[in-house]
């Protein structure tokens, strides 16, 4: 499942649907400070082409691993420090393949960007 938008940890959470085995999430939050300069929030905008990257790594997850499900998550807006930025949930049988695919999720996401950032 992909959202670009608006949502908190627990509405994600609620999406998993059916628990069989584990969960694994990743929530990351937008930080205080990058490369040692300080942060007070940051504009995200949705690429043109965002929700075919997001597919593209929900299927890659997929195609890798026995995922039973599977949310990749961005905000998008302004948003300020502490808030919600991106998450990556995934629901597997076993908690290896939980742990692999959340961080390739996540790790695949930061790659190919399919949000534009900007911190101010």
């Amino acid at each position: 499942m992909i959202l670009v938008g608006r949502a908190d940890e627990e509405e994600l959470l609620n999406l998993v649907g059916e628990k069989k085995g584990s969960i694994v999430s990743y929530f990351g939050y937008v930080r205080a400070e990058n490369e040692g300069k300080r942060v007070k929030g940051m504009v995200c905008t949705e690429n043109p082409d965002a929700r075919k990257i997001m597919e593209e790594i929900e299927e890659e997850l997929r195609s890798r691993f026995p995922i039973e499900n599977v949310i990749l998550y961005h905000s998008v807006g302004e948003l300020k420090v502490g808030d919600l930025l991106a998450a990556v949930i995934i629901s597997t049988v076993h908690r290896r393949e939980g742990f692999e695919a959340c961080r390739m999720g996540i790790d695949l996401i930061k790659e190919r960007e399919p949000v534009s950032r900007k911190e101010f």
